[in-house]
């Protein structure tokens, strides 16, 4: 299997410092991006925007928006991807490096690191046409909005799926080292 290279790569040295680099990237990134957000007037949270799937409601939002800031967010969030990207890229990868190479643990753990780097690139899509968007803001063609929001429920789902993994394996990671039992 291809993904079997991930046990290697990146050495488990480099993952950490990904891992670090990731934590802090992605919080510097977004207080920076919570600022220009709340001086955006954005009149809605990110999570509404992202899944209103209405181009009419977008409109409305972006009318009461000042669209310079916003679109300061909108492009900072890219470096957000790449925080929160190379973050669960490498947590993935440290967690299953520490169950027996084959295992369930191990191979999912190879699979849900590059489910992180998928929510990014899917994140990036998302940002690609909001900036699309906010070129006219009040008359964008519609479907661009159900494009952004399709793309931004993709993203939030394997968030979801590599969140929920990453708490199961170290809760099991714990419990077998609690246990001694073999991982």
């Amino acid at each position: 299997m291809v993904l079997e290279k991930l046990n290697d790569w990146p050495s488990p040295k480099t993952t950490k410092y990904l891992v670090i680099l990731g934590i802090i990237l992605s919080i510097f990134i977004f207080l920076i991006m919570a600022y220009f957000f709340l001086l955006s007037g954005f009149p809605v949270s990110f999570t509404e925007s992202q899944l209103s799937f209405s181009g009419s409601k977008m409109k409305e939002y972006y009318s009461i928006t000042d669209i310079n800031y916003y679109r300061i967010v909108e492009t900072l969030d890219y470096a957000y991807m790449v925080g929160y990207g190379t973050f669960a890229f490498s947590l993935a990868l440290i967690l299953s490096r520490k169950f027996e190479v084959g295992s369930f643990w191990n191979n999912s753990g190879h699979l849900i690191a590059i489910l992180g780097v998928i929510a990014a690139c899917c994140d990036a899509t998302e940002n690609l046409f909001i900036l699309l968007m906010l070129t006219d803001p009040t008359g964008f063609p519609d479907i661009w909005a159900i494009i952004h929001s399709s793309f931004a429920l993709i993203k939030m789902i394997l968030l979801c799926i590599c969140i929920g993994w990453a708490i199961v394996a170290a809760i099991t990671l714990l419990i077998t080292r609690i246990l001694g039992t073999k991982r």
